[in-house]
């Protein structure tokens, strides 16, 4: 089934702490909304380092700005 979320895809552009710079397919830059569990974990810092290194596509949520657990599909 799919999501009900308004989803975009990005590419995360810039790490550092305490910001992450993405964008979009149609060329907008934009901060990531983090949670406070997300900014105190150093795996998460250093995932979203490779993924910005390794150019990969991310899910987003267009409204909120804040990375999907589920991706762009959700089975429900």
């Amino acid at each position: 089934m799919l999501t009900k979320t308004p989803v975009i895809s990005v590419q995360i552009r810039k790490v550092f702490y305490p910001f992450i710079i993405a964008k979009a397919k149609d060329g907008h830059y934009l901060y990531l909304n983090l949670s406070a569990t997300e900014r105190k974990d150093t795996v998460f810092w250093e995932v979203m380092l490779r993924i910005s290194q390794a150019n990969l596509w991310v899910p987003i949520d267009k409204n909120t700005y804040q990375l999907l657990e589920y991706d762009w599909l959700e089975d429900e």
